[in-house]
């Protein structure tokens, strides 16, 4: 669940980085994309929970780094799949409203 809040605020943070700066930010979006599928995949193929969460933990201060770059845009993303990396470390797989 925390997964699919993930995504849907990735690409919320790419639809507004289009929206905020326009058309001529397809680059920076394109690369946004590439880079989410890349570390997507890589964190995928991680096999212990816990350098799951070492991983999703060092994403959060490098979109901050990376703010000149729409960096601050991906934050909610990268701080819901922190929290997904942590519940699954700890056994929890879903959450409860």
């Amino acid at each position: 669940m925390l997964v699919t809040i993930a995504l849907v605020l990735f690409i919320a943070a790419e639809v507004t980085i289009l929206l905020t700066v326009g058309w001529q930010a397809w680059w920076l979006v394109v690369a946004w994309g590439i880079a989410g599928l890349v570390l997507a995949l890589g964190a995928r193929s991680v096999r212990p929970p816990l350098a799951r969460v070492v991983i999703c933990a060092a994403l959060v201060p490098l979109c901050v780094v990376l703010t000149f770059e729409g960096g601050l845009f991906f934050v909610p993303a990268a701080a819901a799949l922190l929290l997904a990396a942590v519940l699954e470390w700890r056994g929890t797989r879903h959450v409860t409203a």
